[in-house]
């Protein structure tokens, strides 16, 4: 749960691109003779479909639809069409007219820096008779239409079409976000040491969370040193307990130190440190490891054991480069010199970092062969060794 939250948190940014602004009321004022053509197409984790939508005025307001076939398209870098299936049309009253262009409108919106699994792309041109008015192109990566209350969607008039239930509005989970974050935020410069803390460090993000790896819930805060030296940022889990913070940031900026002090002592991580664009993030689930226990257990100890390390790791850090896009997984221990490296996200055969090359991504269900089977071992001499380690035929 707490990773999930910390990934929404990282990318929690709603957005779209649009071009050619039109009119303000397009569905509701077209005129008789005039033609709105839509083609929309979205693509999920688990699928897509694209559908043209044509809307005239003659006089009342009705709707063509077709599902369209594609293909991608290697030489135009696209998908095109290969073929339509053309479903039939339906009548679009005032009420839906109006939703569209509310629709519309919020497309136009601008909303930078977007992410979201489910991207909806939408061309619209308007026509009078067979002459080009205007054409406009988005692209939504909210995935927060369908909380808005008063939109028309364009799967809706399908639906309609088809004889389905009229959609509902789901609760929207942005503002219940908004409002753990205020209470996050809130508690955090409540904590005892926020004076002295905020001298050296800022909040970027801040939340209340239901963390399964602590008792009750936590705040998630995200943190970033104003004048870092080895350690840029940190993830910090503060478990509460009896709904208040069990840790102060005195027992945070101690932890942060402690973790400074020997990060220090490897020389080839700062010799990582000095190239361009990288940062070193530390987490932490209060004031150890920032790992819940079960998955410490299944996820990092076995391949930890295998590596021949002792005890358990101490620290575990997100090494990041390129703008935090890229990153690799690695956990060091107060007892070893050596560090394990489990994850990178996306290698770099050219990176002058020996840990920005190796492609490793171990797993517990890694099998034979598979990435998913290989760890990586950094010496303190900045040597690197890759192994594999297949957990399940250890057993």
């Amino acid at each position: 749960m707490r990773r999930i939250l910390a990934a929404f948190l990282f990318f929690m940014v709603a957005g779209g691109i649009g071009c050619a602004e039109g009119v303000d009321k397009l569905f509701e004022e077209l005129k008789e003779g005039q033609s709105v053509q839509v083609v929309f197409a979205w693509q999920g984790c688990f699928g897509g479909e694209t559908y043209a939508f044509e809307f005239r005025k003659a006089p009342a307001l009705t709707v063509t639809i077709a599902r369209l076939d594609t293909k991608w398209d290697d030489v135009k870098k696209e998908k095109v069409e290969t073929g339509r299936t053309t479903l039939g049309a339906v009548n679009v009253t005032d009420d839906e007219a109006a939703g569209l262009d509310r629709l519309l409108q919020f497309y136009r919106e601008p909303k930078p820096g977007a992410f979201c699994t489910t991207v909806a792309k939408i061309s619209m041109t308007l026509r009078d008779g067979e002459k080009v008015i205007s054409e406009e192109h988005f692209v939504d990566s909210t995935c927060r239409t369908g909380y808005i209350d008063g939109l028309t969607l364009f799967p809706d008039l399908t639906d309609k079409f088809l004889g389905k239930p009229k959609r509902k509005v789901m609760p929207d989970p942005m503002l219940e976000v908004k409002k753990l974050q205020e209470k996050g935020m809130a508690a955090c410069q409540q904590l005892v040491g926020y004076d002295r803390f905020i001298k050296s460090f800022e909040i970027t993000d801040a939340i209340t969370s239901n963390n399964s790896g602590s008792p009750g819930e936590s705040i998630f805060v995200m943190v970033k040193a104003t004048q870092p030296a080895l350690i840029d940022a940190a993830w910090w889990w503060n478990p509460l307990a009896d709904g208040k913070p069990s840790l102060n940031w005195n027992d945070f900026m101690k932890s942060y130190a402690t973790a400074e002090a020997a990060m220090s002592k490897h020389p080839w991580l700062r010799d990582w440190k000095n190239l361009p664009g990288r940062s070193l993030e530390l987490h932490l689930l209060g004031v150890a490891i920032g790992k819940e226990p079960d998955e410490l257990k299944t996820g990092i100890l076995p391949v930890w054991h295998h590596a021949g390390f002792s005890g358990e790791p101490t620290y575990s850090f997100l090494v990041r480069r390129n703008n935090g896009r890229e990153w690799v997984t690695i956990y060091f221990s107060d007892k070893d010199d050596r560090a394990l490296i489990t994850w990178t996200s996306k290698p770099d055969p050219e990176s002058p970092s020996v840990m920005e090359r190796v492609d490793v991504s171990w797993y517990p269900t890694g099998k034979a062969g598979e990435k998913y089977s290989r760890y990586a071992i950094i010496e303190n001499d900045g040597r690197c060794h890759v192994k594999t380690f297949v957990a399940e035929e250890a057993k």
